[in-house]
């Protein structure tokens, strides 16, 4: 049974990531023609830093899974309002679980 789960587990995840990519690349051909690539690049930076920030303080505050997604988002909303740029909660979560993702990659690829 739980090879079972397991196998499940890692096909959902694959299947999730597979999804996860589609969404990211028709939100940044979306962003693309509305606000350029310029937004794009400036969204994925804020994204990605932000991710790594609550990611280096969440042992020390103890945070699950949903904490880190608020404080993500909060942050990211921070940074993407200095340069006018807003986002739907649908397209920043997009971002957000982007930037998760490419940080566990490098992360598997380092080990």
């Amino acid at each position: 049974m739980n090879d079972f789960t397991t196998q499940m587990t890692t096909t959902f995840l694959s299947f999730a990531g597979i999804i996860a990519a589609y969404i990211v690349h028709q939100l940044k051909k979306f962003l693309l023609t509305k606000g350029g690539e310029k937004a794009v690049k400036i969204t994925e930076i804020i994204a990605r830093n932000a991710v790594e920030a609550v990611e280096q303080v969440s042992d020390e505050l103890d945070l699950t899974s949903e904490d880190k997604l608020t404080k993500a988002k909060s942050a990211v909303i921070d940074g993407l309002s200095q340069y006018n740029i807003n986002l739907t909660e649908t397209q920043l979560e997009t971002f957000i679980e982007a930037a998760v993702k490419r940080m566990n990659d490098e992360w598997k690829k380092g080990q």
